[in-house]
């Protein structure tokens, strides 16, 4: 059975330089590894509400729970963002 990893790109625009990252990474993978980049730009605002078994009158978003569903099921998670003059992007 292949390992999965699933990749997150720290930015939303289409031509930034951790995608051009993550895809040639995930080309480099061997056999028997599967990696696939997960999207993040239709997620909406985490809201801890989501998470806490006290509330039952939030909703949970659709996205949020295949996202998470996603991530439970990878063997490893692989982040790619930028970093500027040392902290981390906000996505």
């Amino acid at each position: 059975m292949a390992k999965k990893i699933s990749i997150l790109v720290g930015s939303l625009r289409r031509a930034s330089f951790a995608r051009k990252v993550a895809l040639n990474a995930a080309e480099m993978f061997p056999e028997g590894w599967q990696a696939e980049i997960v999207e993040i730009g239709h997620l909406p605002l985490y809201n801890f509400d989501y998470d806490d078994p006290e509330v039952e009158d939030v909703p949970l978003p659709e996205s949020y729970t295949a996202f998470r569903e996603t991530i439970k099921a990878s063997d490893g998670i692989l982040f790619v963002t930028s970093e500027t003059t040392a902290p981390f992007p906000p996505v």
